[in-house]
């Protein structure tokens, strides 16, 4: 029987040429898209079940391949975990659009950028990492991965921050000072939401995180 989970990793549209005619796949696309599946089917046992409840053999089995799969892709259960951290990290960010941001108007873009991150901080894929975070904070060899990784993703983020609100009268020190606080802040609203499983829970706040920044922002 499939399950759910299996359909939500295995539902995804061929690829289909002009003509109507499935697009016959490299074999670098199929490594590929079976390595997503995997990623996929992780992130969603982490939300479904927590780290400490999830096997291998469950996460090959939602991705629909073999457990052989898994170790042919990643060299151990803790690649995968380290993969999909990168992931998961990738998938709260991707949808900041840097080149559309920048021409909203200060205040506006305060306003979008704290909203996306909300959104982010309140989806599957981040209970995900807080489950990863949470449920191998004992395995010191992973734990390093995972921050190693956050490190480097951090560094290009805050390259990026600083292009975003490259307008703004503060300076560099003091927009990365408000990123960082804006994180902890969603960070802390969105483990609140977890815990009470209220949809309205934090609106109130982000709301005043959003005036206190264009606040912020906008003064020297």
């Amino acid at each position: 029987m499939t399950t759910g989970t299996e359909n939500a990793v295995r539902n995804q549209a061929p690829r289909v040429s002009p003509a109507g005619h499935k697009k016959r796949r490299t074999q670098e696309e199929r490594r590929a898209e079976t390595r997503a599946r995997l990623i996929d089917a992780t992130i969603l046992l982490l939300h479904k079940k927590g780290a400490a409840h999830m096997t291998t053999v469950e996460v090959a089995k939602a991705a629909g391949v073999t457990r052989g799969a898994i170790q042919y892709h990643f060299s151990s259960p803790q690649d995968l975990l380290k993969a999909t951290v990168f992931e998961v990290s990738n998938r709260l960010s991707k949808h900041m659009d840097v080149g559309k941001l920048k021409k909203l108007p200060l205040p506006d873009r305060i306003d979008r950028v704290v909203d996306q991150y909300w959104t982010g901080f309140g989806s599957n894929t981040y209970t995900a990492f807080v489950e990863m975070a949470v449920g191998n904070r004992l395995d010191r060899e992973l734990g390093t991965a995972i921050r190693e990784t956050l490190v480097e993703l951090e560094e290009k983020r805050s390259a990026m921050w600083l292009d975003m609100f490259a307008d703004s009268p503060r300076s560099d020190q003091d927009i990365l000072v408000w990123r960082s606080t804006l994180l902890m802040a969603l960070r802390g609203l969105s483990l609140t939401k977890m815990m009470s499983g209220a949809d309205a829970a934090g609106d109130a706040q982000i709301d005043q995180f959003k005036e206190m920044f264009r606040l912020y922002l906008n003064s020297k």
